[in-house]
């Protein structure tokens, strides 16, 4: 090196760059180094490549094996599975899973922490497939980041056992004769799955169908819920709101636009809408018979489903409604009645759930739905808020608002016409079992907050009673604080943080606030990157106008 260096400098700087791995040093020029200095350098910067190409291969599912002298060894040669000797089978498979640490149902190309992803990997490694081109694959609904699911749908072609049947297909030059015969059972697909899925992902149930039976085209309705915390929520409000969705309408000002991907029709069909606490919503679930069906009078429904106060007991006990109509009920348990028929004051942790039944959804609309109904139940904005932002000649463009958190969402049920899904009791009762000793975790923690928020509250209450002068010690082993002292003296703000960003001491209401571009406005970007049809919005209009007379005509024969 031309450069003289001191040993002592040479010492001082090697000892800074050996222990820079978890300090930030100053930034020291290449030239200004020995030569020792930078032989470190280099197989520093080698252990920390050669660290992250360990941990691409890990969240690729690949493990990297090392010998006596560190090197690596070549990865054993898999065993070649001949796909041909066997007969492949075209069927549904339901599973459900907790996204909530996951980046969304379909697969990405920079993480392999999806739904899909994991999916995939398991029916690889099982040889149920040869690879996703040739699987024949379809999903029922594309969740996004956080979102959980209960009854996803997929379609896709797996090995089967059997050489005929109801979605079996054999591959060219197929040995009848050598394959199994139809005697015996077919592949427990849910079993040997779910014992390489993840435990936040599990199967269900299958089902066998005729082949080009399509996950997403196949499936007639869709059904998501939302759950929340009541908080200072007004139910009753966000229920009448809720009403106006429900129906035939264009809901661009309820969704994210995704326009890019050449969506531009955001015309769907919701078929109800109801908001009710979790306990009523299970059993009207455990008792088809108590369905709003049954009621006598179209009053006797608007009060179930609007007045949320009614007492759960009408709903658990009650066999036949018909025999109480909506004026002798309410004067029999009284409007202002407690929930489940218990002493305790309805409050702010009394879980609810809202449940949207349609046959599609757009990106992110149930999030944006919810943010609006959020807003109406706060007091924020009036119930027919709903009404004019799905009135897109007079308000084209989305006013700007935050998405309801991903979290509580859940796609909760599919519809299939004519399936009979399989079901496995020992699977069933090993998913159970598991997701109790989930439910055990979290509800434990659940319950310690809410036992502190319980005795703070108390505490409180307490103060307020003696205008927040120094009360006396608290004896914390007499009886809790009455119910009267704790009902209106703490904020409720139990789903506040449903709806992330800022909040201003000045609500600006939503009409009067700024809006998005509009649907032309995006299409004539995508238009002159030539990513577009110049005809689309023409089509499309076309379409809608026909698919209006087709629903006005279906709507006239219904009358008739």
């Amino acid at each position: 090196m031309e450069e003289q260096v001191t040993a002592t400098e040479s010492e001082e700087r090697l000892k800074d760059i050996s222990t820079s791995t978890n300090k930030r040093h100053k930034h020291v020029p290449l030239e200004s180094l020995a030569r020792q200095e930078l032989e470190i350098k280099i197989k520093q910067l080698e252990a920390h490549n050669k660290q992250l190409r360990n941990l691409l291969a890990k969240s690729q599912g690949v493990t990297e094996v090392k010998g006596k002298e560190g090197s690596d060894k070549k990865a054993k040669k898999e065993r070649h599975f001949d796909f041909t000797r066997h007969s492949k089978r075209h069927v549904l498979l339901k599973l459900a899973y907790l996204g909530w640490d996951y980046q969304g149902f379909a697969v990405q190309e920079d993480t392999q922490q999806t739904i899909e992803a994991q999916l995939f990997s398991a029916l690889l490694k099982t040889r149920l497939i040869e690879s996703r081109e040739t699987s024949s694959y379809h999903r029922c609904g594309r969740t996004d980041k956080g979102v959980s699911a209960f009854h996803q749908v997929i379609s896709i072609t797996l090995r089967s056992k059997l050489k005929s049947g109801v979605g079996i297909s054999n591959p060219e030059n197929f040995d009848m004769a050598s394959s199994k015969d139809d005697t015996g059972d077919e592949i427990n697909y849910v079993q040997l799955l779910n014992k390489v899925l993840p435990p936040e992902i599990r199967m269900l149930a299958w089902c066998p169908v005729s082949l080009g039976y399509s996950a997403r085209f196949d499936c007639s309705r869709r059904t998501y819920k939302y759950f929340f915390p009541r908080g200072n929520m007004n139910i009753q409000e966000m229920n009448e709101s809720a009403q106006y969705l429900v129906g035939y309408h264009d809901y661009r000002n309820f969704c994210k636009m995704d326009v890019g991907n050449g969506v531009v029709n955001f015309c769907r069909r919701i078929l109800s809408v109801s908001i009710s606490l979790v306990c009523c919503d299970v059993h009207r679930i455990e008792n088809p018979s108590l369905n709003n069906e049954s009621l006598t009078t179209e009053q006797d429904k608007q009060d179930i489903k609007l007045n949320l106060d009614l007492p759960c007991k009408f709903i658990h006990e009650a066999t036949d409604r018909r025999r109480l109509t909506s004026n002798n009920f309410l004067e029999h348990y009284g409007k202002n009645s407690g929930i489940c028929n218990k002493k305790h004051h309805t409050d702010g942790y009394d879980m609810c759930v809202a449940t949207i039944e349609g046959e599609a959804f757009l990106w992110h609309q149930v999030r944006a739905i919810m943010a609006i109904l959020f807003l109406v139940g706060e007091g924020k904005e009036k119930p027919d808020i709903v009404k004019h932002l799905l009135d897109v000649e007079n308000h084209p463009r989305k006013p700007q608002y935050c998405l309801a958190s991903d979290v509580p969402l859940n796609l909760y049920g599919t519809t299939f016409e004519g399936v009979e899904w399989q079901w496995d009791n020992d699977n069933l009762l090993c998913v159970i079992t598991q997701l109790q000793a989930l439910w055990m975790q979290h509800s434990i923690r659940s319950t310690m907050i809410r036992r502190m928020l319980w005795d703070l509250e108390g505490l409180y209450g307490e103060r307020v009673k003696v205008n927040k002068e120094e009360s006396a010690p608290r004896d914390w082993n007499s009886s809790l604080p009455q119910e009267e002292s704790r009902v209106t003296k703490f904020p409720q703000a139990q789903s506040v943080s449903l709806i992330p960003g800022a909040r201003t001491k000045v609500y600006k209401p939503l009409l009067s606030r700024p809006t998005c571009e509009s649907l032309e406005t995006r299409v004539e970007h995508y238009i002159k990157r030539q990513r577009l049809d110049p005809d689309i919005l023409q089509k499309l209009s076309t379409c809608n106008s026909s698919q209006k007379e087709h629903l006005e005509q279906s709507c006239s024969q219904v009358q008739e």
